[in-house]
């Protein structure tokens, strides 16, 4: 840290103690620019689009897949007890009970890898941002391709290596190979039909709503009331200049953390039916400016159970209007409208939006996201049996009776002649974790073993057979 390298945090409770950047592409409103206030939430969905989709920093790249072989031990060659090389056996016998450890040896134990490497990539059918057309589009990601295949190949020194996206590592966790993956995240909501192990990429549609816009929206409400959220790092500070060390990236962090712990708290709650039929947050002009003035008037001690304690000791009351909307947050992945947005900055036809600039961008609410995916299929007898293989994926995924709801709201958009069901994990790490699962099945198929890029095709043909063989 002290010559100027990346620091990776383990925790969001302390300050770090060096920088910390990030690796892929954060939010940032296209339209408006960055927010010059660095605690201002980002309310915009379309602003999320871009996050996650590309790699923005290589250099972190590389270096967290270096910090995952130290601590996994991966070229570690005595990392297991019998087997490897220049290891030491030492017998020791205590009290009649023989014990045989290992001992270090004075030469290296860094050998090289042994293992074929799976890396995962988006899937993402187009890049935010790439307004110059088609040819600069896949012009970014076959410098994507690239870029990832030298750092494999050359800096960690894979035998083998395979790059595959997202949403098909995902189907094959489920052990299918054509579904409609309804995959929302931290960065959005993306659903992409797999046919056959492949993606239908002009039939994607993507979605700015996910778990960090949720956070956003939060946060925001909070500052409406008065109601200043700290990240926990603050509160621990011993001494003011340590704040210097402070990145945006962090701080941001450290907030979306804190909003997720009250967004997975046992307070949040999502009806199977939709029984207000309101928006949270939206509401009619001069109700929240009359309903501040009354409770200005009598302020009442909120009850314990039904309040929230932030880590500073500020309370939430959940009574109150801003407090029920807080327990209905989910229900903003199924309305119309957006809370804090006027309505014509997310419109398609404002040619200055994010969303004009591909089809498969949108701003739709989930069960129309998957309407427009499904309709966007040509042959209908594979939209009938994508319609009946939905699968629910992402850590954003994992609210109650969310798979229940979405069944229900499918209803009122499909017609009824498709049948749909929907397909989601009760194991919230096989949920969040869908595309490290599918991985591993997809590295134990005999079949798989054909498509490995191995060192030898590497250095005959170069990284460019990565883009010609990777889906």
């Amino acid at each position: 840290d002290k010559e100027g390298k990346k620091h990776m945090p383990t925790s969001c409770y302390r300050a770090p103690s060096g920088t910390v950047e990030s690796i892929y592409r954060l939010a940032a409103n296209v339209e408006q620019g960055d927010s010059e206030d660095k605690d201002m939430p980002q309310v915009d969905p379309s602003a999320y689009l871009q996050q996650g989709d590309v790699v923005q920093n290589w250099d972190a790249y590389e270096h967290a897949w270096q910090t995952s072989f130290d601590v996994l031990r991966v070229r570690d060659t005595m990392k297991h007890t019998k087997g490897g090389r220049g290891e030491q056996l030492t017998t020791k016998s205590t009290a009649g009970v023989t014990s045989t450890t290992v001992k270090s040896s004075s030469a290296s134990t860094e050998g090289k890898c042994a293992h074929p490497l799976l890396a995962i990539s988006s899937g993402c059918t187009h890049v935010v941002g790439s307004k110059n057309g088609a040819q600069y589009d896949k012009a970014v990601k076959r410098e994507q391709m690239v870029r990832q295949t030298e750092i494999l190949m050359e800096s960690m020194d894979a035998t083998s290596i395979f790059i595959a996206p997202t949403p098909m590592l995902a189907a094959f966790s489920h052990g299918r190979q054509t579904c409609l993956v309804v995959d929302i995240g931290a960065g959005g909501t993306r659903v992409t039909p797999v046919v056959d192990g492949l993606l239908l990429r002009q039939s994607q549609r993507r979605s700015g709503r996910g778990g960090d816009w949720l956070g956003s929206i939060q946060q925001k409400a909070l500052q409406d009331e008065h109601i200043l959220v700290k990240p926990r790092y603050e509160l621990r500070l011993s001494q003011p200049t340590t704040t210097k060390k402070v990145t945006d990236v962090f701080r941001r962090w450290a907030l979306q953390d804190l909003m997720f712990e009250l967004r997975t708290s046992p307070h949040e709650s999502l009806a199977t039916w939709r029984i207000d039929p309101t928006t949270p947050f939206v509401y009619p002009e001069g109700e929240k400016q009359k309903k501040s003035q009354g409770d200005d008037a009598m302020e009442v001690e909120p009850d314990p159970q039904h309040t929230y304690e932030l880590p500073d000791g500020t309370t939430v009351d959940t009574t109150t209007r801003i407090g029920k909307d807080l327990l209905r947050l989910p229900e903003l992945f199924f309305t119309d409208d957006v809370p804090f947005v006027e309505s014509d900055l997310l419109s398609p036809k404002n040619t200055n939006s994010v969303l004009s600039e591909h089809s498969t961008l949108s701003n739709l609410p989930l069960h129309k996201l998957i309407h427009a995916s499904l309709t966007a299929v040509g042959d209908s007898d594979v939209r009938k049996e994508l319609c009946g293989n939905i699968v629910l994926t992402g850590g954003s995924s994992l609210f109650p009776n969310l798979e229940q709801r979405l069944s229900l709201e499918l209803t009122t958009v499909v017609p009824s002649s498709y049948k749909c069901r929907v397909i989601a994990s009760r194991n919230s790490v096989e949920r969040s974790c869908a595309a490290w699962v599918g991985a591993s099945v997809l590295t134990s198929l005999g079949s798989f073993q054909q498509l490995w890029l191995s060192r030898t095709e590497y250095e005959e043909y170069g990284a460019t057979l990565a883009v010609q063989r990777f889906p």
